[in-house]
């Protein structure tokens, strides 16, 4: 882990031992061409508002690109494969810098940068991906209501719920120092995955048969599931295919070419493998799992 304070980095502190993070959350006209969006295929907070760039085909106002797989003393890093195709910074913390010389946190994933002001507008996933799930539309190729008026409050609550249940709830099994708060967070964690599987034998999707928000914050964890989190977390009590439903609604999603096209599983076993040490010592990235999809 690796923080800034007051503008310095600090490789090896952390971020809630250190400071209270800034944010960055300035207005955001819906305007083409003005915003970039810095993401890793990794991440999957970071994939949340690009699955809504690309399943709203917002891909011509918005421009996306990744960080590199590896991220290390340096923090998220551009090299050749991905660089970055703006400026041609080195280091994410630069841009952090430029938007707030004085900046103390973490240099995380997704940024949105304002290419005309020079600035950082948003680096929280969660109020991104609704920005523009809500705001964008106008500009949408492929229009949809996301989330339409008459489930907002269902969607914030399942949105909320599945951050603390599942996305979030996936480090605390892999990163638990203990053998009671690994238990917990994975009984946690897959008593939820129950409750998901059974919510899709009533409908298709989460809130019924039209896609929403909450179904673009469920899948970036189911799809990390096999590949990472069952073996690199140790979140393996039950294979992600025992909750059959879930396993059927996943497949449904991935195969929708906007969606599928968001996911790669390659990148996302380098950064996990490589760059968790004190997870995986010797950085060894394994041949499988052979997924079936």
């Amino acid at each position: 882990m690796a923080v800034m304070e007051q503008g310095i980095w600090y490789p090896d502190k952390v971020a809630s031992d250190l400071v209270t993070e800034d944010q960055f959350d300035l207005p955001v006209a819906a305007e083409a061409g003005r915003y970039h969006l810095y993401m890793s295929y990794a991440c999957p907070f970071a994939h949340r508002p690009y699955l809504v760039i690309r399943y709203l085909g917002l891909d011509d106002a918005i421009s996306v690109s990744s960080v590199a797989a590896e991220r290390f003393e340096s923090g998220w890093r551009f090299d050749t494969e991905h660089p970055d195709p703006l400026d041609d910074v080195s280091t994410l913390a630069e841009r952090y810098l430029q938007a707030k010389p004085t900046y103390s946190g973490s240099v995380t994933v997704p940024v949105l940068w304002d290419k005309q002001a020079q600035t950082i507008r948003g680096n929280d996933s969660s109020a991104l991906a609704v920005m523009l799930a809500k705001d964008w539309l106008p500009l949408a190729k492929h229009p949809a209501e996301l989330v339409p008026a008459q489930l907002r409050e269902k969607i914030e609550a399942m949105n909320l719920w599945l951050h603390q249940n599942v996305n979030r709830k996936v480090y605390h099994v892999g990163f638990a120092t203990d053998q009671q708060a690994y238990d917990a967070a994975s009984d946690t964690l897959f008593s939820a995955l129950a409750q998901l599987d059974r919510r899709l034998g009533e409908h298709r999707y989460l809130h019924g048969d039209q896609i929403t928000l909450s179904d673009l914050f469920l899948l970036p964890t189911l799809v990390r599931f096999e590949a990472v989190y069952a073996l690199h977390f140790k979140a393996n009590k039950q294979s992600l295919s025992a909750f059959t439903r879930l396993y059927r609604y996943m497949l449904d999603l991935i195969s929708m070419e906007r969606i599928g096209q968001t996911i790669d599983i390659e990148y996302m076993k380098q950064h996990y493998y490589v760059s968790h040490r004190p997870l995986n010592p010797h950085g060894i990235v394994p041949a499988g799992p052979a997924l079936n999809w």
